[in-house]
């Protein structure tokens, strides 16, 4: 026997719509791609309790915005509640990325402080940030496909909430000379290709990104001050 929680918000939307005598818990959300946390309890005040790790109920990762799980039975009634994991870029991710033979070729990190929403469009927040990387392939490769990937610079983007996408751009006011990283973030991997455009064709790869750990982050005064660089190079800009 089962009881439901039903609950929503302006966004996302997650609604418990079913749960049956089998234990097929189904919830919908208006993220189309999204990192979810189950929790349980005995009564609706709770206490609530996270399933264990086993289960692998703690930590969903869908591509879907219709999600059915398989909870445990039990002979008294369960109350259910869905944790929505919004995207977070925010903090320094440890950088890979690849050659399309699969071969190491950068390494570094990326460092992302700063997000804000979009005041046209709710759902989508933009993102500044820094990149400090070095090259870390093989010495057969040639550099210059890696394109401006090497050294450091500012870097831009968007994060489209609904969909878990985080687009960087760092430009160097070339038109043929821009690396862009398009890719998925989950809650602590942020996964994609690294693209190269040149006036011939795009040269890229796969990478991969991890979330440092917060003892490895910048300290809040650096973070303000970083914050302050990027505030007063938006209020320059003509």
């Amino acid at each position: 026997m089962a009881a439901v929680l039903l609950g929503a918000a302006a966004f996302p939307q997650v609604r418990i719509t079913s749960v049956s005598s089998s234990g097929a818990l189904t919830w919908t959300n208006s993220a189309k791609v999204a990192a979810y946390s189950l929790e349980w309890a005995d009564r609706p005040a709770g206490p609530w309790r996270a399933f264990d790790t086993l289960t692998n109920l703690n930590s969903i990762w869908v591509t879907t915005n219709q999600v059915t799980v398989q909870v445990p039975l039990t002979n008294t009634p369960a109350f259910y509640r869905v944790a929505w994991i919004p995207p977070d870029p925010i903090g320094v991710w440890d950088y890979r990325g690849y050659d399309f033979q699969g071969s190491l070729v950068i390494t570094g990190q990326l460092n992302l402080p700063s997000m804000s929403v979009v005041a046209t469009n709710p759902l989508v927040n933009r993102v500044l940030g820094s990149w400090n990387l070095q090259y870390a392939g093989p010495p057969t490769n040639a550099l210059w496909y890696l394109g401006p990937q090497i050294g450091t610079g500012w870097l831009g983007g968007n994060l489209t909430v609904g969909y878990a996408d985080l687009y960087i751009l760092w430009p160097t006011n070339v038109i043929d000379y821009n690396i862009e990283l398009l890719g998925t973030i989950w809650p602590n991997t942020y996964t994609g290709t690294w693209v190269y455009y040149t006036w011939e064709r795009p040269y890229g790869g796969p990478f991969s990104a991890r979330r440092l750990p917060t003892s490895s982050l910048q300290t809040n005064s650096t973070q303000q001050q970083v914050r302050k660089q990027f505030q007063d190079r938006k209020d320059n800009k003509p």
